[in-house]
C-alpha cells in the first residue's frame, strides 16, 4: 500500500486539494517560475500548514506513529508541529494527486504553443 493511503484522513485530503489550488494560483501569478520556486513554495506552504495545534492534531489523526518514530529526513520530532510536518510532507510527496512542477511546466508550454 502506498504511504499516502495509509496516512489518509479527511484533513490530509483537504490539504492536498488546498496545496494544489494554491500552487496553481501562485503559478498563474508568476510566483512559481522554476523548480526552485516550486519547492520553496511547497516547503513554506507545509510550514504554514502546521502552525496551529488543532491543525496538527487533525493531520496526525490515525497517524500517531509520527509523534515518536524517527523520520528518514526530519529525524525524531520534538513537538507536535514537527510530527505533523513530517506526516504532511510524506502524505503530499507520495500522493499521486499532489501537483508537480512537471504539471505546471507542461501547462506553461501548452500556453506558449497556443
Amino acid at each position: 500500500m502506498e504511504i499516502y493511503r495509509a496516512l489518509q484522513n479527511t484533513k490530509l485530503t483537504e490539504m492536498e486539494q488546498e496545496l494544489s489550488d494554491d500552487m496553481w494560483n501562485a503559478f498563474h501569478k508568476g510566483e512559481i517560475n522554476d523548480q526552485d520556486d516550486f519547492y520553496t513554495f511547497f516547503h513554506e506552504w507545509v510550514d504554514n500548514a502546521v502552525i496551529y495545534y488543532s491543525d496538527c492534531e487533525a493531520i496526525l489523526e490515525n497517524n500517531s506513529e509520527y509523534h515518536y518514530n524517527e523520520h528518514d529526513i526530519w529525524g525524531r520530532p520534538e513537538n507536535i508541529s514537527q510530527a505533523a510536518y513530517a506526516c504532511l510532507y510524506d502524505y503530499l510527496m507520495d500522493n499521486p494527486d499532489t501537483i508537480t512542477f512537471d504539471e505546471l511546466e507542461k501547462a506553461l508550454n501548452e500556453k506558449v504553443d497556443n
